[in-house]
């Protein structure tokens, strides 16, 4: 049965009753990314002039459509008769609803929502943005020992970090030790891990906070947990996954996808559609790389990340990287080598007290921090120009392997050291 929309139009004090039929026409784009900013074009006819209480509804991944409330919370560029034009929310793939007066009338094609950036708000579009959590820049990532010393694991997990850095930008970076932290958040550490707990092959977790200064509350994510169960018999190559197993680095690449904002899609094909073992996911998972889409929608948040100016709380924004394929986060090859002329630390292996010399050329350090393995500092060493070499006393430490941060206005460069 046809839907008649009524419409009253006064003329010279004569009502006359117009029958416009409501109908959702053609829109554009067909293919889309929600939470960017990108605008879809809704033409048809019946929509009326002005919004009011009208709105449009997309299906959401609790595969319900969306209800008045969240339908009018949408940011609306134009609304007019014939074309209504809105900003793309996180949304799953469906067809289009454009409620007038309380009736659904619904769009003959599918709108394909092919990759999605998680927002706090959606008008205007706000997140919880990446900051230099590290002081270097952005996050440091620690691998657990038990996948570092597996080697086909730490490659997997160093391949997937240099598709996102060399993909999208983004400043993450990996320990140059092993870490034998728990899964928490509330350690700060942002760890990859075994998780016999698991019910599902792989989760990530984050922890936020915000800071307000005045009227702004700028919300950023100030640490992450990525699990993976140990329930499964892993495959950690590329390529095609051997019948019976399950690939690590599809698994971690979506799981990263999430620290990286994006959601959800039910788009066969993607990485961030739910499964991600198993048909229909086993159809596509020998894909080793992100889509164009999720690329899309991870750059739009880096670069947002990179240039948000809300400045209180000690926050300051993603810096960009110099070398996406050093995944150690390290310039070049080069800098190792420079390093290794510029500072020397000895006696190493030691009994807790060592030095640090440097060399003369060295007039940019800032401090000197000494790290445990799982990222807690332990000490901090102001720049003190008139000492060369630096004296360092770790004697009360129990014995093992530490890490020495020496912190440049440029770089940072790392040492481990050994307490016996």
């Amino acid at each position: 049965m046809k839907k008649i929309h009524l419409t009253t139009i006064a003329i010279l004090g004569i009502v006359v009753l117009s029958n416009a039929q409501t109908q959702v026409g053609n829109f554009s784009p067909k293919n889309i990314v929600g939470g960017i900013g990108q605008i879809l074009t809704i033409s048809g006819n019946g929509f009326g002039n002005q919004q009011g209480t009208n709105f449009i509804s997309f299906i959401q991944e609790s595969a319900t459509y969306m209800d008045a409330s969240q339908g009018r919370a949408l940011k609306y560029i134009s609304w007019i008769d014939a074309k209504i034009e809105v900003e793309m929310p996180c949304a799953f793939s469906g067809k289009i609803h454009v409620n007038i007066g309380g009736i659904d009338y619904i769009s003959n094609d599918t709108l394909q929502v092919k990759a999605n950036l998680q927002n706090r708000t959606v008008n205007p579009l706000d997140y919880t943005y990446l900051t230099d959590q590290n002081k270097k820049g952005g996050y440091t990532w620690y691998i657990h020992r038990q996948f570092w010393e597996i080697p086909a694991a730490k490659d997997a997990i160093e391949a997937v970090f240099k598709e996102f850095r060399c993909k999208t930008g983004v400043n993450y970076i990996l320990a140059n030790e092993p870490s034998d932290a728990a899964l928490t958040l509330s350690d700060n550490i942002n760890l990859i891990a075994p998780d016999a707990t698991l019910s599902s092959v792989g989760y990530c977790y984050s922890l936020w906070n915000n800071c307000i200064v005045g009227s702004i509350k700028f919300y950023q994510t100030k640490s992450m947990d990525v699990g993976m169960s140990t329930k499964e018999d892993w495959y950690f190559g590329n390529g095609k996954v051997p019948n019976g197993k399950a690939k690590f680095r599809y698994v971690l690449m979506h799981e990263l996808g999430h620290s990286l904002g994006l959601g959800h899609v039910n788009e066969i094909g993607q990485t961030m559609y739910p499964s991600v073992t198993n048909l229909p996911s086993n159809n596509w998972s020998e894909r080793d790389s992100i889509t164009t889409e999720e690329k899309l929608a991870i750059s739009h948040f880096v670069k947002l990340s990179q240039d948000f100016t809300f400045r209180g709380c000690g926050i300051s924004p993603l810096s960009k990287i110099s070398n996406c394929e050093y995944v150690y986060g390290l310039g070049s090859g080069t800098e190792n080598v420079y390093k290794i002329r510029q500072f020397n630390i000895f006696p190493n292996p030691c009994n807790g007290n060592f030095k640090i010399e440097m060399d003369n050329s060295i007039t940019n350090l800032v401090n000197i921090e000494i790290y445990s393995l799982v990222g807690r500092k332990i000490l901090t060493i102001p720049n003190i120009k008139q000492q060369n070499p630096i004296e360092i006393n770790l004697a009360e430490l129990p014995k093992g392997t530490y890490l020495a941060k020496i912190n440049t206005r440029e770089t940072v460069y790392t040492e481990r050291i050994i307490i016996q």
